[in-house]
C-alpha cells in the first residue's frame, strides 16, 4: 500500500514539473533603455464613422535589464507602450515568415477576424496612460498574430487583447485596456524584425543609437 502511495505521489510531481508554466513578464518603465529606432505602422482611426486606417510612427526602445523591446505609440488618444520579450520577438518573426510564404503562394483568404490569429500568439506586457496625470496602468495581454484585409490591401497584424488593471490603492482607478490592432505592410514588418534582432539590440550603447525608418511605404495590393 505504501508503495502505491509513493508511486502516485511521484507521478503527480513529475506531471506537475513537466507541465510548462506561462510566466508573465514585466518591465520597469524607469529602467535603463536605449532607442533602437522608429518604424511606421497603421492603426485604426479613432472614433471614425467610416473606419479606415491611419499611418502612425512607432518609437522602438530596448530595455537591456529585462531584455525587452518596447513599442511606444498613441492609440485612441491613449499613450501606449507594448513590450515584447525574446520569446515574443521570435514568435513575431516566425509568424511573419509564414505570412510571407502564404502571401507569395497567394493562399491568403478573407475569413473575417479569424485570420488575425492564424499564426499563433505571444504574451506581452503593456502599459497605458489615458491622461498626462492619470495612473500608469499595466497588464499582460495576449497578442494574436495573423493578417487582415482592408479594402484592396492586406496587412500582417498583431491583435493585442484586453488587459485588466487593478489598482492597489483605489478601485476607482481600475481600468481595462482597449483591444489594440497594429497593421503592418511587409516592408514595415521587416523593419521591425530588423530592430528585433538580438545582435542589433545588444550593440546598442547610446540612447540615440540605432536605425530609424522613414519615407512612404508601398501598400501590399493583393
Amino acid at each position: 500500500m505504501k508503495f502505491i502511495i509513493v508511486l502516485v505521489a511521484v507521478c503527480f510531481i513529475c506531471s506537475c514539473s513537466s507541465t510548462p508554466r506561462e510566466e508573465p513578464f514585466s518591465v520597469d518603465v524607469n529602467s535603463l533603455r536605449y532607442k533602437a529606432g522608429s518604424i511606421e505602422a497603421y492603426l485604426e482611426k479613432s472614433f471614425s464613422i467610416t473606419g479606415g486606417l491611419k499611418k502612425s510612427e512607432v518609437t522602438v526602445y530596448y530595455y537591456p535589464e529585462e531584455d525587452a523591446v518596447g513599442l511606444e505609440f498613441n492609440a485612441m488618444y491613449i499613450r501606449c507602450n507594448q513590450f515584447w520579450d525574446r520569446d515574443g520577438r521570435e514568435a513575431f518573426a516566425k509568424a511573419f515568415e509564414r505570412y510571407q510564404e502564404e502571401y507569395d503562394q497567394r493562399k491568403l483568404t478573407k475569413r473575417g477576424k479569424r485570420t488575425r490569429e492564424m499564426y499563433g500568439e505571444a504574451r506581452g506586457f503593456f502599459t497605458w496612460r489615458k491622461t498626462s496625470i492619470g495612473v500608469l496602468a499595466h497588464g499582460n495581454p495576449k497578442i494574436k498574430l495573423g493578417y487582415q484585409f482592408n479594402d484592396q490591401s492586406v496587412f500582417f497584424t498583431t491583435t493585442q487583447l484586453e488587459s485588466y488593471y487593478e489598482d492597489s490603492f483605489s478601485r476607482s482607478r481600475n481600468e481595462t485596456s482597449p483591444i489594440t490592432l497594429m497593421y503592418f505592410t511587409r516592408a514595415q514588418a521587416e523593419s521591425l524584425i530588423e530592430l528585433f534582432k538580438q545582435e542589433n539590440l545588444r550593440s546598442l550603447g547610446l540612447p540615440a543609437g540605432g536605425k530609424s525608418g522613414s519615407g512612404e511605404v508601398e501598400m501590399d495590393r493583393y
